[in-house]
């Protein structure tokens, strides 16, 4: 073939690869209108200022850009609305010291009991049902009513109990659900992000796994806690963010918040993506933009509350809420389903559905970040020397 020959046959490919991809990208968007959508809600056209390393002194960028960013999984964060770093606003109160070992366990294990995977269904069902989450649509505001709704129910006459929305600039505000320490202010925080994201951004997007099962397994143990009569002696949250998938938004918002009003964190713990796991079949532990003393005291909350081994691994620059906080001066810890390498390939499409979970992986992590909340949220324990 001559290169003559060769470069027709070329720009050939390329239009109709580009038709094919303007074609699906015009049926999702007629999806989504019939899905009674406002497509411009995606705010295609609005510049963001977006950083993708720490080194990257920001970039802006159209919502298209950052898609685009999405598609290459490039770790990003947006700048735009709370300055980077978070730090700079001031130094986060010194936490006290962690225990030397779980001191918990007979309480830990029989909350255990029961976490419920029946509950994680029936919970993740509704929730994928949304045509998308995704922050600033009508369905993914609903959303965060619905697990608003969820937890007041969950929590009954437990008037102790406190449940509020985080509002942003967008329509889909954040959730916090808190028990009040009956000793101290400090606070220990379990989070997770109810967004959900196609890739291209317009798209039906489930995300049974990204975030879903982070946002149920929260949910659920929410539940045992609020009917076992738990009170912490620390204060206890648990935070569902919004707008996680474009740069962590919500999160951001939040650990700026406590940041100014001077909260002292004890921990934080990030559940992202717990349903899937491939060859490996673990708790991956990232060590990337998390605290290292906390996440030694994680691999013993595993030991104690799994029957998972741990595998320690990278997951990339600001891949979940947990760096938000991590940028703000707070200690951080992030359990993953797997190892990075080996994470679900069906996220970010309409792949990310109950058919490619696995609840009883899940709930392994439930229990872990279940013996986390209560560990750290006493205040009488060993430490070490």
């Amino acid at each position: 073939m001559t290169m003559r020959g060769l470069c027709a046959v070329l720009l050939v490919t390329a239009f109709f690869v580009a038709f094919a991809q303007a074609d699906a990208f015009t049926d999702r968007i007629n999806k989504m209108k019939a899905a009674g959508e406002n497509i411009s809600a995606f705010n295609f056209g609005k510049q963001r200022l977006i950083k993708t390393s720490e080194e990257d002194p920001g970039q802006w960028m159209l919502g298209l850009e950052i898609s685009k960013l999405q598609e290459e999984k490039t770790g990003f964060i947006d700048v735009t609305d709370v300055p980077f770093p978070i730090s700079a606003l001031g130094d986060a109160p010194v936490p006290p010291p962690l225990p030397d070992q779980p001191q918990q366990k007979q309480l830990v294990q029989s909350l255990n009991s029961k976490l419920s995977t029946t509950s994680f269904r029936v919970n993740v069902e509704h929730l994928s049902s949304y045509y998308t989450r995704y922050y600033t649509t009508q369905t993914g505001a609903q959303a965060a009513e619905w697990i608003y709704n969820t937890l007041n129910t969950y929590k009954g006459d437990r008037t102790d109990i406190e449940v509020q929305f985080f509002n942003n600039s967008w329509v889909q505000s954040s959730v916090i659900a808190r028990f009040p320490g009956t000793v101290s202010t400090d606070v220990v925080i379990l989070g997770c992000h109810l967004d959900s994201v196609h890739l291209g951004g317009i798209g039906r997007a489930p995300g049974v796994d990204d975030d879903g099962s982070g946002v149920v397994t929260n949910l659920d143990i929410f539940r045992v806690l609020a009917s076992n009569n738990f009170k912490p002696n620390r204060t206890l949250e648990i935070h569902f963010y919004s707008a996680e998938e474009v740069g962590l938004l919500g999160s951001r918002e939040i650990a700026q918040s406590y940041l100014t009003q001077g909260k002292n964190v004890v921990g934080m713990l990030q559940l992202d993506m717990t349903f899937f796991h491939n060859t490996t079949n673990v708790i991956g532990l990232v060590t990337d933009q998390v605290s290292a003393d906390l996440t030694s005291f994680l691999r013993l909350l595993v030991d104690a509350y799994s029957i998972l081994d741990w595998q320690n691994t990278l997951c990339g620059y600001s891949c979940s809420d947990h760096a938000s906080w991590t940028e703000a001066g707070y200690r951080s810890v992030f359990p993953f389903e797997s190892i990075f390498e080996d994470r679900n390939p069906f996220i970010h499409s309409t792949k990310d559905t109950l058919a490619n979970a696995d609840l009883d992986h899940g709930l392994e992590f439930a229990k872990v970040a279940l013996g986390f909340a209560v560990e750290l949220s006493a205040t009488v324990y060993t430490t070490a020397q």
